[in-house]
């Protein structure tokens, strides 16, 4: 990924960094109020503001209203219905930060969330590639999420005779509480480029300092000295995870799995889907790629899910299925014959994947 696709990037993250704002408030003060298409959230002394796709699930848990009612009252338009039930269970005495972007309310969030600023983030992350010798492979910004991949060609290995993979890292970073900070192995196919997020590093929950009412303004710097802690444990992390030996272990696993085959492929894809909990229009993908490849083994499943991955347009959808695809490749032989060769197609062949797969 070149500079010059990184540019317009930087520019939104500064952006954001901006023109963001920050309270924290008391939640029985919060008043939800019906509007023609939509409800918003008055917030005194502050405003009143709609609510992105994601902090209408937030506010759903909050109040304990099943989404999938909640969700039932926005698609009829009953916005009064919808805010008198929020109205109802809203009013709790507990202080919540909320996350305005854009005039709208992005995140509903504890008072004792730690922000880890995106922007300040990607430029530690890239100090430390250029360092290792690294390269940006992908750059995502979501509603949700930041997912920053990086690979270096010092980190090479061979899974079979010119299948050539390049080792690397993401690093996941949710600025509205959709998931934990994380920094994680990436391994690059370079055939396809195809990519496989492997779930084990360091991840730190978003979890800091209670803070007071008002608006949250605390300047870039003081952030960075709350957080000093957190950064220099990413820096050593991202250093550690360009280790070369960590790499051929990971390299090795693949390699010494990769031959285990699939004597029945429909089947075997059926239930990959059932024990990784994927929906039938995936598996109608997967079951597409598995079949073209021919490759029916342990390496050749997990690089149709990886392939599977690349064709969904949502980048929190890719990551997902390239973690669940890691699982796969390096689940030992014996746990992933388990999964591949079992007949019944039920609940029980998840749990196989919730026992010891190593």
């Amino acid at each position: 990924m070149g500079n010059q696709q990184l540019v317009p990037v930087f520019y939104e993250l500064k952006r954001q960094r901006e023109t963001r704002r920050d309270l924290i408030v008391d939640s029985r003060t919060l008043t939800a109020v019906a509007e023609p298409e939509r409800i918003v959230i008055d917030i005194p002394k502050f405003g009143a503001y709609p609510l992105t796709q994601w902090a209408h699930g937030q506010l759903s848990d909050k109040v304990l209203i099943p989404q999938k009612y909640y969700g039932r009252m926005i698609e009829a338009k009953n916005f009064d219905l919808l805010a008198e039930n929020v109205n109802a269970w809203l009013p709790t005495e507990d202080k919540r930060m909320i996350r305005i972007l854009d005039g709208n309310i992005r995140a509903i969030l504890s008072d004792r969330y730690r922000v880890l600023d995106n922007y300040d983030l990607v430029f530690l992350a890239l100090d430390e590639f250029a360092k290792a010798g690294a390269d940006v492979h992908k750059l995502n910004l979501t509603e949700s999420h930041l997912f920053v991949k990086a690979v270096t060609p010092k980190l090479r290995g061979e899974i079979r005779p010119g299948d050539i993979v390049q080792g690397g890292l993401i690093i996941k970073n949710s600025e509205v509480g959709a998931s934990r900070f994380a920094v994680e192995p990436f391994v690059l196919r370079l055939k396809c480029t195809n990519g496989l997020v492997i779930s084990q590093g360091y991840s730190r929950v978003h979890l800091g300092k209670r803070k007071e009412e008002g608006e949250f303004n605390w300047s870039s710097e003081t952030i960075n000295l709350e957080n000093q802690a957190i950064w220099s444990a990413v820096r050593d992390v991202i250093q550690q995870t360009f280790d070369p030996a960590s790499f051929a272990a990971v390299v090795e696993k693949l390699k010494n799995n990769a031959e285990t085959p699939v004597k029945e492929p429909v089947q075997a894809v059926s239930n990959v889907v059932t024990a990784i909990g994927l929906t039938e229009a995936t598996k109608e993908m997967l079951l597409k790629n598995f079949l073209e490849e021919k490759d029916y083994t342990q390496w050749g499943m997990t690089n149709a899910l990886t392939a599977t991955a690349r064709q969904f347009p949502a980048p929190d959808d890719q990551v997902n299925l390239e973690t669940r695809a890691s699982d796969i490749a390096l689940m030992h032989p014996e746990a992933f014959l388990e999964i591949v060769d079992a007949k019944p197609r039920s609940a029980a062949i998840r749990k196989l994947m919730e026992g010891d797969g190593s």
